[in-house]
């Protein structure tokens, strides 16, 4: 099947390919079963073309080449070795693990002494992404029904989620108990810890309990952004309803003949800017975030 796909492929792409997909069944098999399986492909593919496409090496050849035949002998187990190690470069994690096991099944790869053999969860880790959980996420990301999940980038891409997550809660709890330490609705950190226990099974820390802590940590952030710019445009209004040209010369009143216009509105000015310095005005601020973002956590922390 795949010798017909390959058959408009340039040579030395056509023997890649196919050099790649026998490695990949043979290391499947057991050690004992390897020897018939290559005896039996031999017998339906009786050349190895070579890199160049020029003539193959007949099947009862020796098993070693000599320098002028630099084909691949896949029935030599050394051979086979090295292109696994070539080709497990470009693997991930989980995916050498899986070889590792299947090595160790089948007695080429030994235990160290002393270590303990992967448990069920472990196991189960290392294993396709479960359907329910692979559907929620071709939805999150807006993939097709049919999308293929690569098990070990999922992986990786939970590391980085994770610690994305990780180092922005904590960040965000602190600010928000800086900027509000009498608020009603606290939010504090928990995905520090329970992230570590959903993932190595804890009954005590259901999905359910990530997802409410992730929405609030969600919330908070949301909010605090939102926040800053709504208590900007508060103190905005604050500030020119009591410092605007045109409040100070009201509240400055008309000229006299002793006293002209413009130093009653410096007077009045100052008059009204007594008490007002750099903490207060971070207060203000404060305050106007506060109440703002506690009003929205009302509707998420219940």
């Amino acid at each position: 099947m795949l010798h017909a796909e390959l058959a408009d492929q340039a040579p030395d792409m056509r023997a890649e390919q196919l050099r790649d997909e026998v490695q990949r069944a043979v290391s499947t098999l057991a050690p004992q079963e390897r020897e018939g399986f290559l005896k039996e492909l031999l017998a339906h593919f009786p050349t190895w073309a070579t890199a160049n496409g020029s003539a193959g090496v007949e099947a009862a050849a020796p098993a070693r080449r000599g320098p002028e035949a630099p084909g691949v002998d896949l029935r030599d187990p050394k051979v086979l070795v090295e292109k696994l190690i070539e080709q497990s470069r470009a693997l991930s994690d989980v995916d050498r693990q899986q070889i590792v096991a299947k090595l160790k099944a089948a007695g080429l790869v030994a235990s160290v002494p002393g270590s303990a053999a992967p448990s069920a969860q472990a196991a189960a880790a290392s294993g396709p992404v479960p359907a329910n959980a692979a559907a929620e996420l071709r939805k999150t990301l807006g993939l097709g029904a049919d999308a293929g999940l690569d098990s070990g980038k999922v992986t990786e891409l939970a590391a980085v989620l994770a610690e994305f997550t990780l180092k922005l809660e904590p960040w965000a709890c602190t600010y928000w108990r800086d900027v509000a330490p009498d608020a009603k609705n606290q939010v504090y950190q928990s995905l520090n810890k329970d992230l570590a226990k959903f993932l190595q099974g804890d009954e005590k820390t259901p999905r359910e309990a990530i997802a409410k802590s992730a929405y609030r940590l969600r919330s908070l952030i949301s909010l605090l952004m939102k926040g800053v710019t709504e208590a900007g445009k508060q103190f905005a209004r604050d500030h020119m309803n009591r410092f605007s040209v045109e409040e100070i010369s009201k509240a400055a009143g008309s000229g006299t003949l002793m006293t002209s216009k413009d130093v009653l509105c410096w007077k009045q000015y100052l008059r009204q800017m007594e008490g007002v310095d750099a903490a207060g005005i971070e207060k203000r601020l404060k305050s106007l975030l506060a109440k703002d973002v506690d009003a929205g956590l009302s509707q998420v922390i219940k």
